[in-house]
């Protein structure tokens, strides 16, 4: 487990201490040499016994190197540890939050896809609502019209039954009025004809009057035509057929009185105005 930085820091200080108190008694060792040759008229050869002394000192200062190179060397390296270490960390922390981004996605998407489903079913139990509330409404609105059709057409049917009906009975009435003008004509054509031949035998007989008998006329027939006013005023006379001599007299005949008998009623009237007359005797 990596130290504290305070801890190296402080134990850094007292190396650099020993080291700093080291250099200084090598600095000190070596004035004194310098001096001592300096003010030595002679060299004198060195005893002994000195050189293992500046010897030691040598290694004792190259073990102090060796021993803060080392400690250099594992502080880089715990550093370096260290580092990977945070580096893995940073790494494990990113992958952590990469794994939980795509879990927040999925959760994300899972959540919009639910969402969607949830949208899309809602918008399909509103159409099929919709749907359902238009065929609710085409169904009114046919059974509306089959029941407004069906009143229509028994409306209709009433309206023909009852146009049948008073037309039936205008029919009825219509025959029953014609059959009673139809009684009354033949009833008045049988007054009319009654009086027409009562007319006619009346003009007849006034003609037969005026006729001048000759025995050449015996068995001898003439058919005369006469046209009359409404008055029984010979319009026109004329011949039709028959012996001549007597159809002459017959025209004399008609001709002589101021007028034939004639009804007062028109229809009568209207089938006397231009008759056809047989003289015979």
């Amino acid at each position: 487990m990596p130290k504290p930085k305070l801890w190296r820091k402080v134990k850094a200080t007292d190396e650099q201490i020993a080291i700093y108190k080291s250099l200084g008694v090598h600095v000190l060792i070596a004035l004194v040499l310098l001096i001592s040759v300096s003010f030595s008229p002679d060299p004198l050869p060195t005893p002994a016994t000195s050189q293992p002394v500046i010897k030691a000192t040598f290694i004792d200062a190259q073990a102090i190197a060796d021993k803060q190179k080392a400690e250099a060397e594992a502080q880089a390296k715990a550093a370096a540890q260290e580092a990977a270490k945070r580096k893995a960390a940073e790494a494990a922390k990113q992958a952590a939050a990469e794994r939980q981004r795509r879990i927040n996605a999925e959760q994300a998407r899972q959540r919009a896809e639910q969402k969607q489903a949830e949208e899309q079913r809602k918008a399909q139990e509103a159409e099929a609502r919709r749907q359902e509330e238009l065929k609710q409404v085409a169904a009114q609105k046919a059974k509306e019209r089959k029941e407004r059709e069906a009143r229509e057409k028994a409306e209709a049917e009433r309206k023909r039954k009852e146009a049948q009906e008073q037309a039936e009975m205008e029919r009825m009435l219509q025959e029953q009025a014609e059959a009673e003008r139809a009684a009354q004509q033949q009833r008045r054509q049988r007054q009319v004809l009654s009086e027409v031949d009562r007319y006619k035998a009346l003009i007849q007989q006034k003609i037969m009057q005026g006729l001048f008998e000759d025995a050449s006329f015996k068995g001898k027939k003439c058919r005369l035509n006469v046209k009359l006013a409404t008055t029984g005023y010979v319009i026109e006379v004329r011949t039709l057929s028959g012996d001549a001599a007597l159809c002459r007299a017959a025209e004399a005949a008609v001709r002589r009185p101021d007028k034939l008998p004639m009804s007062d009623e028109a229809d009568v009237y209207q089938e006397l105005k231009d008759i056809n007359l047989t003289v015979e005797l």
